[in-house]
């Protein structure tokens, strides 16, 4: 066995598997259409939350008519946690949109038009402004319920989370305590720590959480195939 090909972006399955070879280099996906459904999937949730969506679906139900004043994308900061491939091509649509952004990874990055932070010092002041904040962080011992009520209170009060990246990055309860004091007014998720969520789950009735079942991307096999070709010929 030369190598094992994960069908998507993330590895940890695969390491958890106690039958996993040792020594057997895993490759990763990444492939245009999965970065490219991710992408759609932050901008759609991004403007969602920007253009205070959830509200007006609130009022169209109570058939309640009530302007409510909203920023251009200039005036709202988006911090997007993780910047690998997907994230730096959701900061780069974004950016054509015109909103203000940060970025935070574990190591020194630099993009351009992105206010960068770093590491565990750099958390803090990476959600000192951010008013839509994006997890695309990938699942590991170090980000372990990294979204959690420490940093929830770092956010400004009313901040929207959107987490598309693992369900063991998030501490569920502590969602649930933030949206219920309004330090978060809203959440979207699409990835859970038990997968299918249970159907007594709280998230799902909850009025300000939306779910989606984990399928903010998926590998395309008309383009993922092509990119296993590609590296097993590098192999």
């Amino acid at each position: 066995l030369k190598a094992i090909f994960s069908l998507g972006a993330g590895v940890d399955h695969l390491l958890a598997d106690s039958d996993l070879p040792p020594g057997v280099p895993i490759v990763r996906m990444v492939e245009p259409e999965l970065t490219r459904g991710m992408t759609e999937y932050v901008v759609l949730h991004v403007l969602r939350y920007h253009r205070q969506t959830p509200l007006f679906e609130g009022q169209q139900r109570e058939h309640v008519w009530r302007v409510v004043p909203t920023p251009t994308a200039p005036k709202r900061r988006v911090g997007i946690m993780g910047l690998g491939v997907i994230g730096q091509d959701s900061l780069r649509v974004l950016s054509a949109l015109g909103f203000a952004l940060s970025g935070w990874s574990r190591t020194a990055k630099s993009l351009p038009g992105v206010t960068c932070h770093h590491g565990p010092d750099g958390l803090t002041a990476f959600l000192a402004d951010v008013e839509i904040l994006v997890c695309l962080l990938p699942y590991t011992a170090d980000t372990d319920n990294i979204l959690n009520r420490d940093q929830f209170g770092c956010l400004p009060h009313g901040a929207c989370l959107i987490n598309a990246g693992r369900g063991g990055l998030q501490d569920e309860g502590d969602i649930l305590a933030a949206l219920d004091s309004g330090q978060l007014a809203g959440a979207t998720l699409d990835v859970f720590r038990e997968e299918p969520l249970p159907a007594g789950h709280a998230f799902w009735d909850h009025p300000n959480v939306t779910i989606t079942p984990h399928n903010a991307g998926t590998a395309q096999a008309w383009s993922g195939a092509a990119e296993v070709a590609a590296n097993i010929k590098r192999i």
